[in-house]
């Protein structure tokens, strides 16, 4: 392994990502960064800096690749380092770390389109500009009927911008998982040992994803189903059962329970 693994949870919002930056920083040894690429603002979420010219969006979008360093410079001494990553951050990058094998990839998706689309309707009117967060679960709304299917399609073809992407790696340095694998204590087992971290901090890290060793805050809680949600859900159902999503509506089934990486 080289002196320092990096890597990159590639992935759309409301997928959980947030959770995956947070439990990954918390590992002795790692530092994991959030949306340092946003067009908008520079999210680095738990690092503090001290150098202005990596708060500058300006300096950042002139070399990417030179702001990497110098972000990796200040953070100083760790094995692993990395960030989440949207389409939207920057394609041209995403695809250079696609294929750089110096890179990991970590491919979150959400494969309940109903619920990642839910989800972002609700924490945009929640939350407005501001940072997001985990939305209260009493908090119900309308979905409108002639914005459903476009604003679904419009998440599958980011979804296929990054998979056309991740073909530029080996399959060696991808690593996929489902929201639903989250906190899912044999699929973090597999992640971290996908990232090459030794066992003994693997171990400390699934004991707190079980909620042991003083680590309950990184449990992962799932919020209310889209029938808990919506207020015109009956509406949305009918729909949805007349297209090739209407597993979304039907009975739940058995979510996925290992991660999956590459042969």
């Amino acid at each position: 392994m080289p002196e320092r693994q990096q890597f990159v949870i590639v992935s759309l919002p409301r997928t959980g990502s947030t959770y995956l930056v947070d439990y990954l920083d918390a590992i002795d040894g790692v530092r994991c960064l959030s949306e340092i690429f946003h067009p908008n603002e520079i999210m680095l979420r738990h690092h503090r800096t001290n150098d202005p010219l990596l708060m500058d969006i300006a300096v950042r979008d002139a070399d990417q690749m030179a702001y990497l360093d110098r972000l990796e410079k200040e953070i100083g001494d760790c094995g692993w380092f990395g960030f989440k990553h949207f389409p939207r951050h920057g394609l041209k990058l995403l695809q250079h770390m696609c294929a750089s094998r110096q890179w990991r990839k970590i491919f979150l998706w959400r494969d309940n389109l109903l619920e990642q689309y839910l989800s972002f309707l609700i924490a945009s009117a929640h939350f407005g500009k501001v940072t997001w967060g985990r939305v209260p679960n009493e908090v119900r709304l309308t979905v409108p009927l002639t914005m459903l299917m476009d604003d679904i399609h419009t998440i599958e073809r980011n979804y296929i911008a990054i998979e056309e992407a991740l073909m530029l790696s080996d399959p060696r340095d991808v690593f996929t998982l489902d929201y639903d694998d989250l906190g899912r204590p044999a699929v973090m087992r597999a992640l971290l040992g996908f990232l090459g971290l030794p066992e003994a901090r693997i171990d400390r890290a699934v004991a707190q994803t079980t909620g042991g060793s003083n680590g309950a805050e990184l449990k992962f809680e799932r919020g209310p189903t889209p029938a808990q949600r919506i207020v015109n859900y009956d509406e949305i159902r009918w729909l949805l059962l007349r297209s090739r999503y209407r597993r979304w509506v039907e009975e739940a089934r058995e979510p996925a329970l290992a991660g999956r990486m590459g042969a």
